[in-house]
């Protein structure tokens, strides 16, 4: 009996096995099936309950599952970021809607909820869902070419004439076993926000030393560089953390820090902005490949005009957010002259110090993914996003 809870426990947490045995089930069926059998495994229903007639209709209800016709088309999608950050709201409006509209259909299964955020990646590879919209800092361990994206000033349309988009489709499938679709949001960038003073150091750049900061790999860079220590906390903790002292701030993107209410836990915002965001959408393979070549070239069509529409969807997001935050009292420690140029230069040079010393690719990327002096980015917002 004990191999037997051990065998379902394994199925249970490989998704990939749950596919090949029923390969034409559905990918909501088959994670139902999974969540079943874990319980099964884990004995849950019979100690919590202490009945064979329960434990009797799971086990009918995962095989009932397993049986169930697959619909054509059904693609579940999962967010790494919380339902109601805005960068996730631009995923649903700005691709997941048009896809359904043209005749892919892409279920939204939901966000944190569903699996932790730096999680997402691997649940992606694993087949457990099919589509996924995270930014690669979750994942930069696997992907340290998500830095590249981050301190880059070509966008995604000029990455895609120039050879460096072709260069991180081979990244992306290589080292997180994943199709890349689409650079979304792809000129969000990002502040530094805090619920204290800063110290300011001679040279008028924020001096964090003995700060503790939330981060991903996105800010960590920076934010040791200038003398913080970071900690990894989900962005849904945040505001947790601010009230209760484990953190004092955290990098964030300049937009959705509203949405997600942590403009009530924080008092100052550093500017210059910095960065972008490098959110992009992945394909599991396998779910790529199963899709007919007219759904494949919808999708494709689909991402390149995403990559346009969600940067202009997310602008006008902010400049609604900029009022919100100023009612709130949030006030800007607003670098200027030379305090800005060494601020920005900091937090550039930290990154493609990250990608050289982590990525085989970095003398590939960075010429063609940034070229002094000449942005491309994707769209004229009318403002600049520093280099």
């Amino acid at each position: 009996m004990a191999r037997f809870w051990c065998f379902l426990s394994s199925l249970a947490d490989c998704p990939r096995c749950l596919t090949r045995l029923y390969p034409t089930v559905s990918m909501s069926a088959r994670m139902a099936v999974g969540f079943i059998l874990s319980l099964i495994a884990k004995n849950v229903l019979w100690e919590t309950t202490m009945s064979r007639r329960i434990l009797g209709t799971a086990i009918v209800t995962a095989a009932a599952l397993a049986v169930a016709p697959a619909q054509a088309k059904d693609l579940g999608a999962v967010t790494a970021l919380q339902q109601t950050n805005t960068l996730a709201k631009s995923f649903l409006k700005n691709f997941i809607a048009p896809a359904n509209e043209a005749g892919v259909k892409i279920k939204y299964i939901g966000g944190q909820e569903v699996v932790p955020p730096r999680k997402a990646a691997g649940a992606l590879k694993r087949g457990t869902f099919d589509v996924l919209s995270a930014p690669t800092a979750y994942y930069i361990g696997t992907v340290p070419e998500g830095f590249a994206m981050l301190a880059a000033n070509q966008g995604p349309a000029a990455m895609r004439k120039n050879g460096a988009w072709e260069i991180m489709e081979e990244v992306y499938l290589k080292k997180a076993g994943a199709i890349l679709l689409a650079w979304g949001e792809n000129m969000t960038s990002y502040n530094t926000y805090l619920n204290m003073k800063p110290k300011m150091g001679a040279d008028g750049v924020p001096d964090l030393t003995g700060v503790k900061m939330r981060a991903t790999g996105t800010y960590r860079p920076l934010f040791r560089a200038l003398g913080a220590s970071t900690i990894n906390i989900k962005s849904s903790e945040i505001f947790t953390a601010i009230q209760r002292g484990t953190v004092a701030g955290f990098g964030f993107p300049d937009v959705a820090v509203v949405a997600i209410g942590l403009h009530k836990a924080i008092k100052y915002r550093v500017t210059p902005n910095y960065y972008q965001t490098n959110q992009v959408v992945t394909v599991n393979p396998a779910s790529w490949k199963a899709l007919s070549s007219g759904d494949k070239k919808k999708l494709k069509d689909l991402a390149i005009k995403y990559e346009t529409t969600s940067v202009l969807w997310m602008e006008k997001a902010r400049v609604a957010e900029e009022k919100q935050l100023k009612a709130a009292g949030v006030k800007d420690i607003a670098l200027k002259g030379a305090a800005a140029a060494k601020y920005l230069d900091i937090a550039h040079q930290e990154i493609w110090k990250q990608l050289k010393a982590k990525s085989e690719y970095h003398d590939k990327l960075k010429p063609l993914m940034y070229v002094p002096g000449k942005p491309n980015r994707q769209a004229d917002l009318g403002r600049a996003l520093r280099d």
